[in-house]
């Protein structure tokens, strides 16, 4: 077949389904509903998978079948009988084995192998993604990442596989057994009874098994989880590890995490060395009563030459169907018990969820008030207290407390990556809980104190997917942020350079002062009509920081402005300061009217040090 015909034929089947259909509803959390609702995107290409399965199947038991009849007439035949009576029949039968048998099967593997698996998968994470990319950044800071980054993607393994095996093997199986006792029948109905007994006993084997297996490999994958998730972590932060923990304990840990995947494998392989042992002493029911009862028949006379023939091969056949249906069957129900504990995750409720009907925010002033706000991350200490401010429009506002005083806590409300426990947040009149989420972040710009970056190039990283900002807007951006001089001489490892220059996990291949250079930009770009600043210049030099303190004060201009530092350079300038201590406001004024009382601020300015405001007990 010419290689542009075949392209096309192939690009067909591949196109027979969209992947990137989403769901009105959230994902179910049991197996069951799960697959099913996953299922009507792909039932076209379903309902093909099994016409044409059992098409094929169809074509290889009538081989086996036409083969015992061949014998048959070879014996009772002269070579001239042959040719003059069966010429015709033996020419179709050729053609069946050169024409139709190959067709059957190409399209048994286009509509399973392309249609199906590279359809299904595709569609399985786009939905989770889709579903995940809607949780809060809270609910991320719950798990480690890499194990929530390998159930994404190892579920549409799990789901297209097990519907692939389970419809292959349901075919192929169904046919074959309906093939072989009409065949068996038609010529004497006890053949059929060896068929019937081991159907019984390899069902009743697998019914009692499977539940154990589902468990078993539920546990498996629930190990192999927590070791990806615990490898990824310790190579996330691998220069910490290397500072501060020895090697052998590094290496311990991991072993730990090792041995509980290995100990769970072998509960797997355990019962499946069981199953395989047993079915194997059951396959002698269909060896036995068929060849043993085929033979008396010939024996007696009650039965040809052809038809014991066929009896050895569809018992042969049938032992090796019985593997492959075995397997197919172990398949389906290790990824069950995988999906299941996939779902653990990939089916949680969204944590923030939002209004189908959610306006948008409008933000006309920038004004923010917060009303008797109240978060405890669920401990009962911690967080915030009962929080009551009122930010004017334009009002730049700086924050100041010791660590754990509620600083963070305070802007993550604002931000809504989490849900006040109790308590309001309104934006110009507009509660933060009733409006899209997105058009809420989109009023926000923010620089935070670890400015983590993608491993992508440093213009990806500052423009984040917007396509409506111009090479001069992006150049002017860096140059503001001071960054565009450092940008210029930048190169990776494959010798992109400059602004094309790939920055590495979290922006590792950059300096510390480098990616908030970077972040500042982004933030710049963006022009968003509130500001929060969380230690934004405290990666910076006393030297950088004097030739940005200019472009944040341009940046603020006509922005409110929340900004969280321990430097005085930065705090000292905003047009009001709140002091924050163990969840509450203890002090807000100026910086002059803060001084001149005898209180936590004026404690936190006599210990200042080298420009930051010492803020331990």
């Amino acid at each position: 077949m010419p290689t542009g015909v075949y392209e096309r034929i192939t690009r067909f089947f591949m196109n027979a389904v969209d992947p990137y259909q989403l769901s009105d509803s959230p994902p179910e959390r049991s197996v069951w509903p799960y697959l099913k609702s996953h299922l009507w995107p792909l039932r076209r290409v379903l309902v093909a998978s099994v016409v044409v399965t059992v098409l094929a199947a169809s074509v290889e038991v009538w081989l086996i079948q036409y083969a015992g009849k061949v014998i048959d007439i070879l014996a009772s035949s002269s070579p001239r009988q042959l040719w003059e009576t069966q010429g015709a029949g033996l020419l179709a039968a050729a053609l069946v084995v050169f024409l139709f048998r190959p067709f059957a099967q190409f399209l048994r593997h286009a509509v399973n192998d392309i249609s199906f698996q590279c359809n299904a998968a595709t569609l399985v994470r786009w939905r989770a993604y889709d579903h995940l990319i809607r949780q809060s950044v809270g609910w991320f800071q719950e798990d480690l990442t890499g194990r929530t980054s390998g159930r994404l993607v190892d579920i549409g393994n799990h789901v297209a596989d097990s519907i692939h095996s389970a419809l292959n093997a349901v075919a192929f199986g169904v046919v074959y057994m309906v093939g072989v006792v009409v065949l068996m029948a038609g010529v004497e109905v006890w053949l059929a009874v060896p068929l019937l007994v081991w159907l019984g006993l390899y069902v009743g084997v697998l019914v009692w098994i499977i539940p154990r297996m589902v468990v078993a490999q539920q546990n498996f994958q629930s190990a192999k989880s927590a070791l990806i998730g615990s490898v990824v972590d310790s190579f996330s932060n691998f220069d910490t590890l290397k500072l501060f923990a020895p090697k052998d304990q590094i290496a311990l840990e991991q072993r730990i995490h090792l041995e509980a995947t290995r100990q769970a494998l072998f509960k797997t392989r355990q019962i499946g060395v069981s199953l395989r042992t047993t079915l194997v002493m059951l396959e002698a029911v269909v060896m036995v009563g068929f060849i043993g009862y085929g033979i008396w028949l010939w024996s007696v006379e009650a039965a040809t030459i052809g038809l014991v023939s066929s009896t050895i091969a569809l018992s042969l056949r049938i032992t090796t169907m019985a593997d492959w249906i075995l397997d197919s069957v172990w398949w389906v129900f290790l990824r069950i018990g995988s999906l299941r504990e996939a779902l653990t995750t990939i089916g949680q409720p969204i944590a923030i969820p939002q209004a189908p009907d959610a306006p948008e925010l409008v933000v006309s002033d920038g004004a923010i008030e917060i009303e008797d706000l109240h978060h405890h991350y669920g401990l009962g200490r911690g967080g915030l207290g009962g929080v009551t401010l009122s930010v004017r429009p334009g009002e730049k506002i700086g924050l100041v407390g010791r660590s754990g005083a509620g600083k963070s806590t305070l802007v993550n409300l604002i931000l809504r990556f989490f849900e006040a426990e109790k308590g309001r947040i309104t934006i110009d009149g507009q509660d933060i809980r009733h409006v899209e989420q997105d058009s809420l972040r989109a009023a926000i710009g923010m620089v935070a104190q670890q400015a983590a970056l993608l491993n992508r190039s440093v213009r990806d990283n500052i423009l984040l997917g917007r396509t409506d900002v111009s090479e001069e807007q992006l150049l002017a951006a860096t140059s503001e942020a001071r960054a565009h001089s450092f940008i210029k001489g930048l190169c990776d490892g494959k010798g992109r350079s400059g602004y094309d220059a790939h920055v590495g996990e979290r922006g590792v291949k950059l300096s510390g002062g480098q990616r908030q250079r970077v972040a500042l930009a982004r933030v710049i770009l963006k022009d968003a009509p509130i500001l929060i600043l969380d230690e934004a210049t405290s990666a910076l030099d006393s030297e950088v920081e004097a030739e940005i303190q200019q472009s944040l004060i341009d940046v603020m201009q006509d922005k409110t402005v929340i900004a969280i530092a321990h430097r005085l350079s930065t705090i000292a300038r905003m047009d009001r300061i709140i002091v924050l201590d163990r969840g509450r406001i203890v002090e807000q004024g100026t910086h002059e009217e803060l001084t001149k009382m005898s209180g936590l601020y004026s404690i936190f300015w006599s210990r200042q040090s080298d420009g930051f405001i010492d803020t331990t007990e």
